[in-house]
């Protein structure tokens, strides 16, 4: 019996051993050096959990641009004057994306002109210099397009078919990757970004809609946004450059 309680804590004390033995670290990120590539981020619509990005733009050293639906401005769901204007007064920048988010395929004359042109009107009331467009869904024809430039804005941003060329292949059409959505992680949107710069640099727009975890098929998740902002602040050391659309463009 003696024999065998001997034998069995020594069989204890190596499986112990074994047990014990150093964990391997984790893996860590390999640092990247950015020559050639600029980021900016824009939100569409105007809506109200935007506002929640404020301070993570601001504790990064960010700056956004926000296409504003200025029919909804100031309704439920949407932002109020006062919340664009604080967004606005911390450097970011405020730019058009029609009176009521109409697709701009679907109407035409006056009615087209009002949609486009008041939306702008409404936005430089508020005090805000408004040069960037976007189109809604990303869909416009020519007439469109030359309503958008005779209406006093130097751009104007789709929704696909990104990256962009620095300087752009057209003022009027520019291309941004594709959609955030609910299921984007933060690696893809990495993955996004060191990709332009791997394959010989570039221009990434990031698209994102509501800010919550949930609410919305078009959602980034605030605690991805804030790690992604996290992250993008960081590069910024490394050769990264994050500018607003109107600031890549020269407007700003």
């Amino acid at each position: 019996m003696k024999h065998s309680l001997g034998s069995l804590a020594l069989l204890l004390i190596i499986l112990a051993g074994c047990n014990s033995a150093p964990v391997p670290p984790a893996p860590t990120k390999e640092a990247i050096s950015f020559t050639n590539t600029v980021v900016s981020l824009t939100f569409d619509d105007g809506d109200a959990d935007n506002y929640a990005v404020r301070s993570v733009l601001a504790g990064n050293n960010l700056y956004a641009t926000f296409y504003v639906v200025s029919g909804f401005t100031n309704s439920n769901g949407y932002m109020t004057d006062d919340q664009l204007r604080d967004l606005y007064n911390d450097g970011n920048e405020i730019g058009g994306h029609t009176l009521s988010h109409t697709n701009l395929e679907t109407v035409n004359g006056a009615e087209l002109e009002r949609e486009v042109c008041q939306d702008r009107s409404n936005l430089v009331s508020y005090g805000f210099e408004v040069t960037s467009f976007a189109y809604p869904f990303g869909h416009y024809t020519d007439e469109a397009r030359q309503i958008v430039m005779d209406c006093g804005y130097g751009n104007a941003r789709g929704v696909s078919d990104g990256p962009e060329a620095v300087p752009s292949v057209d003022a009027y059409g520019l291309r941004a990757m594709p959609y955030i959505v609910s299921d984007t992680r933060f690696p893809k949107m990495v993955r996004y970004v060191t990709e332009v710069e791997n394959n010989g640099g570039g221009w990434a727009i990031f698209v994102f809609h509501h800010v919550c975890d949930g609410c919305d098929q078009y959602a980034i998740k605030p605690e991805i946004f804030s790690e992604f902002a996290q992250w993008l602040g960081a590069q910024q050391s490394n050769g990264l450059v994050v500018k607003t659309v109107g600031e890549v463009m020269g407007e700003k």
